[in-house]
């Protein structure tokens, strides 16, 4: 089987998933790869540059994930159900969210342009709901805030109670909601 960048980044991912980020290394991505370290220079640059790849895509399939599930809802219900699906995209890519918030620190533009994308489809759905639209950075800090900061909160625990950690976001979600109506209407 020919080794290609895809199945580098793939192996990284999956590597990372499984052991953590802090487990990932060129000798370790080669060993899952059934080849030698200095081959993986053929596909990558660097380790650094191999998990901005690796974020990379996570951030993109994770953005895809949120906007599929907010087609044709609006409001609290759209804000509600993407936050849940950013909570399951960590459960699914422990490793992967680990890298995507390493790739926050020293990312590149492109990281910031597929970042962007996710904040604006939060300011999108916030828009939706009618709110004081001069308030609506102040709104998306704190959603942003609540859906970041729970799922790494959690992200030690999400496995042995998914459903659990779900239902516990949803009502952060739902009682953040209730004061931004509250305030912002």
């Amino acid at each position: 089987m020919k080794t290609t960048k895809e199945a580098v980044i793939k192996a990284t991912s999956d590597l990372a998933d499984e052991k953590g980020l802090n487990n990932v290394s060129l000798k370790a991505v080669a060993q899952k790869l059934n080849i030698r370290t200095p081959s993986l220079y053929n596909h990558i640059e660097s380790l650094d540059n191999l998990l901005l790849e690796v974020a990379h895509n996570g951030m993109r399939d994770m953005n895809e994930r949120m906007m599929k599930i907010a087609v044709g809802k609006i409001g609290k219900e759209a804000i509600k159900l993407v936050s849940i699906e950013y909570l399951n995209y960590m459960i699914e890519h422990p490793g992967v969210y680990e890298t995507i918030q390493w790739a926050v620190w020293h990312g590149t533009e492109e990281t910031a342009t597929i970042f962007n994308n996710y904040l604006s489809l939060l300011t999108t759905l916030i828009q939706s709901c009618s709110l004081n639209k001069d308030k609506t950075l102040e709104i998306l800090n704190m959603l942003t805030g609540i859906i970041h900061g729970y799922t790494t909160l959690q992200l030690g625990n999400a496995f042995s109670a998914s459903d659990k950690v779900r239902f516990e976001l949803a009502e952060a979600i739902d009682t953040l909601l209730v004061g931004i109506f509250q305030k912002y209407k």
